[in-house]
């Protein structure tokens, strides 16, 4: 499964403290599907009927959509602990606009072809955020935050979405007016998601990742930054075989652009 998302955001500046806040998602996921050492089988009409089984479950295939936007107010606050510091606070929430499916273990168990991939959750999701940023030593600054999406009621499909927590920590390097060298660490959990109140095997998630990059200052007032992230753990909260992801190496590109 190959994923590249494009996420497009705006942001309204209300007052000196307070802003609104929009993301908005473009999924494109890259699904291949493949049954290993299926030439052994001699037979031609088991070899079909594995392929048959197979596509139901899972297919060749691309899957284009919009995923649920968000929606939050910002409130920032200077000189916290220190002359140089910010904190900013978040809460808002998601917006249940990305496509549902049906419950896919139902439609397995009926030999109905189905998809698991979903690009929302078909529930208004409350999010809570918080960045804190303080200057550390000359061009040297440092930063963590915690961010929480909390579904609290299923869709009309029946599908309850994960609860998750990430949490970061970083440095910038300020090397001079146009470069800025970025590390950081990424955490993240996120429980079961639910199916008529069943439990998703295929969900439920504890991850972490390290990420280096570089911000740099472009022409046209449009800052560019560049992160590579590498997970460094990752582990399913279902002890048994799933089909949950496997994270490798991510790639992040980000365009600012201020009017």
């Amino acid at each position: 499964m190959n994923v590249v998302r494009f996420d497009f955001g705006l942001k309204y500046q209300l007052n000196p403290q307070f802003r609104l806040e929009g993301t908005f998602p473009y999924d494109i996921k890259s699904q291949d599907a493949n049954i290993p050492d299926i030439d052994g089988f001699e037979d031609p009409e088991e070899r079909a009927a594995m392929l048959r089984n197979q596509d139901i479950h899972h297919r060749n295939a691309t899957y284009r959509g919009v995923s649920d936007p968000d929606l939050l107010l910002g409130y920032t606050k200077h000189g916290i602990l220190g002359q140089h510091d910010m904190l900013t606070t978040k809460i808002g929430t998601t917006i249940p606009f990305g496509k549902t499916e049906d419950d896919p273990w139902v439609l397995g168990d009926m030999g109905k072809e189905h998809l698991h991939l979903q690009f929302g959750t078909g529930t208004f999701n409350p999010i809570a955020d918080m960045q804190y940023r303080f200057h550390v030593y000359s061009g040297l600054s440092a930063n963590v935050s915690i961010r929480g999406k909390f579904p609290f009621y299923e869709n009309s499909k029946t599908y309850r979405g994960s609860w998750d927590v990430t949490y970061t920590g970083g440095l910038n390097y300020r090397l001079n007016d146009w470069l800025t060298l970025q590390s950081s660490y990424l955490g993240l959990y996120q429980s079961y998601a639910y199916w008529a109140g069943e439990k998703d095997i295929n969900t439920g998630l504890r991850f972490s990742m390290a990420s280096l990059g570089a911000s740099f200052a472009t022409p046209y007032n449009v800052p560019l930054t560049v992160l590579f992230m590498l997970p460094i753990h990752q582990e399913t909260l279902y002890d048994d075989d799933s089909d949950a992801f496997k994270l490798s190496a991510l790639v992040s590109v980000t365009a600012l652009y201020s009017f």
